[in-house]
């Protein structure tokens, strides 16, 4: 498998489905019955959480490594494998930004660091770094907002430089257990975006390449 697509638009004819990319194509259909059929044999694949998935075809796709080469897609980083002990490979970038209820709570840069992103299915809401999440809680209580957590809008970079904004709306935020998750200090910040962010888009990952790609 070289890249995986996720689709999770709400879209009349089309169905929630996994796409394995490789030197042949499999997509995979969510089923309600939990069941999965391969070559006459019953066997049970997890996918979005507790559901479960029904392979409905497989296809040749050659055309898509082409396609791969010249999407523009958000870089992925190894940073927190590499750096900081992750001992697993999540699919992270490095935002830009994260702005609540149109204010502006972090940012990449210099002075604060990196501003990490995971992107996961599996995730309900939005989980973040308990120090960033004690200052949004302090920045809401001195401008008296009536919301802590309201508009959510995460910005990233592709490779071109054009923005790609992710949001939700009241998602659903917890703190992580701790600003040093794997034993060493981020420099900078973590955020893991759930589904509140991603329902309604097709995420694409190229995995060889490093790269992530949304469609609407």
């Amino acid at each position: 498998v070289t890249a995986f697509a996720v689709d999770l638009r709400n879209k009349k004819g089309i169905s929630k489905t996994l796409t394995l990319y490789g030197e042949v194509t499999r997509e995979i259909k969510v089923d309600a019955t939990g069941v999965v059929e391969s070559n006459n044999r019953i066997s049970s694949l997890p996918l979005f959480g507790s559901k479960k998935a029904k392979p409905s075809s497989l296809e040749d796709s050659p055309e898509f490594n082409n396609l791969l080469k010249y999407r523009d897609a958000i870089p992925l980083v190894r940073d927190l494998n590499e750096k900081y002990g992750d001992p697993t490979i999540h699919y992270v970038g490095v935002a830009s930004s994260i702005n609540v209820n149109g204010v502006n709570l972090a940012s990449t840069s210099k002075r604060r660091g990196n501003l990490y992103v995971i992107f996961d299915t599996g995730c309900s809401g939005m989980s973040i770094c308990p120090n960033l999440f004690d200052e949004r809680y302090d920045m809401a209580r001195s401008r008296r907002e009536k919301s802590l957590w309201g508009d959510v809008e995460v910005e990233l970079e592709t490779l071109s430089g054009q923005k790609v904004t992710m949001s939700a709306n009241r998602p659903i935020t917890t703190p992580l257990g701790s600003d040093q998750p794997w034993g060493k200090k981020l420099n900078g910040h973590l955020i893991v975006l759930g589904l509140a962010f991603l329902e309604g888009k097709k995420m694409t990952v190229e995995i060889d390449g490093d790269k992530i790609w949304f469609e609407d």
